[in-house]
Order: structure tokens, then sequence, then C-alpha cells
């Protein structure tokens, strides 16, 4: 069988052998924050974090306000700095890698250093579609976007539509697209009195018509 060549497995694979212990494996509980700046103090520099399990969310702030750049999923990797900020939306396990260990491990295996660079542009191209997406669309299109990735993403089947169970609340959503707390809530209201949305149970949201509500994206602007 050939070698797992991405990014998470060469990590396993180091985890597993003597290069294990160059490795820092963390374990981050939900709400917590990871600010670059103190990691990069501790560290002497920036570092490489990979993800194992859970969710967080890399994020800028100014006055106040915050803005999601993209979220990491297992398998996802993020460069720290004093720039970094990220939020641990699910319980998670990353392994951090410092930059002079990473260039050390990149030199011994190349499946490494060829495995970082996609992953990174592919986060890159993220921040850049949002980019688009706040110059070029509105606050519903974006909203909607963001609904169909969640619903692809943590949507579970139902007869009667695709259930959230934990959905992100307004402000979530708000921070994620680029929009006021209030626009999104006025789309959410929007959306349920034409029938795509509705509360169900205790803090869950269904989409009745998935379908329907990616048929948007192409006449919403």
């Amino acid at each position: 069988m050939l070698p797992d060549r991405s990014l998470s497995g060469i990590v396993e694979r180091m985890l597993s052998g003597p290069m294990g212990r160059h490795l820092a494996v963390r374990h981050l509980a939900a709400g917590q924050l990871v600010d670059g700046a103190v990691e990069e103090e501790d560290a002497g520099e920036g570092s490489l974090m990979v993800v194992r399990r859970g969710r967080l969310r890399h994020f800028v702030s100014f006055e106040g306000k915050e803005l999601t750049l993209f979220m990491l999923e297992p398998g996802d990797a993020v460069y720290l700095h004093a720039g970094s900020a990220l939020e641990v939306k699910k319980d998670a396990e990353v392994v951090v890698i410092v930059t002079t260990t990473l260039r050390t491990l990149a030199r011994t295996d190349s499946d490494l250093a060829l495995a970082v660079a996609p992953l990174i542009d592919r986060l890159l191209q993220k921040s850049i579609r949002m980019i688009e997406d706040m110059a070029f669309h509105g606050v519903k299109h974006r909203l909607i976007r963001a609904l169909c990735e969640a619903a692809d993403r943590d949507g579970r089947p139902v007869a009667h539509g695709v259930v959230l169970d934990a959905p992100p609340r307004a402000e979530d959503f708000a921070m994620q697209i680029g929009a006021t707390r209030q626009s999104v809530s006025t789309v959410i209201a929007e959306l349920g009195r034409s029938g795509l949305l509705r509360r169900f149970g205790a803090g869950s949201l269904v989409i009745s018509d998935l379908g329907r509500l990616r048929e948007q994206l192409a006449t919403e602007r």
C-alpha cells in the first residue's frame, strides 16, 4: 500500500517514530483562544499548527470587531505568527512544529515540504474568496453560501430537510461573512418566512429544501 503523503498522514508517521519528540501535541478546549503573538514569543519564532481533530476559527479583530478569515478542520494547517488569532469552536487536538524544527524535518522528509504548500494555498484561496464575496455579493448571498457549507459539513439529513444540530449563532455567521448581526438576523428571518429555514427543538436549525437554497446562490447577488 502506498504511504499517506497528506500532511496529516506525514505528521502521524512522524509522531509514531523518533521524530515525534520534535513535535508538540496540544489539547485545546472549546472556547479557548490561541494568540499568535504569545505563541511566537513563547517559542521565540513562528510555528506550524496542524489540526488532528476538532474545529478552529482563524480571525482578525480591530476595535472590538472580528472578521473570520477561515475555519480549520482536521487535516488543515496554519502558520502561527504575531498576527494570528484562533478560537477553538470544537474541542481540538493539534500538533505544533516550530519553524526551525519544520525546516530541519523538511530537509529530511521532502514529502513534508510538498504537503504543506497546498494546504497553505487552500487557506489563502478561502481568504481570497471571502474578500471577493464581500466586494461583489450582498449579505443574503454570503449567508446562503455559509448555510449551504454548514449543511454539507455538519448537516443531518431527515425526512423534512437537513438539520443543523448546533448551528452557528447569528453573530458567528456575521463574523464569518463580514456583516452585522442585525443584517444576518434580517436575512434569516426572510428565509424563515419563505419556508427555507425553521427552528427545531432546542437550538437546532432545519433547512427544509437545500437544493432550493442552493439555487438562490445563482440568482441572489
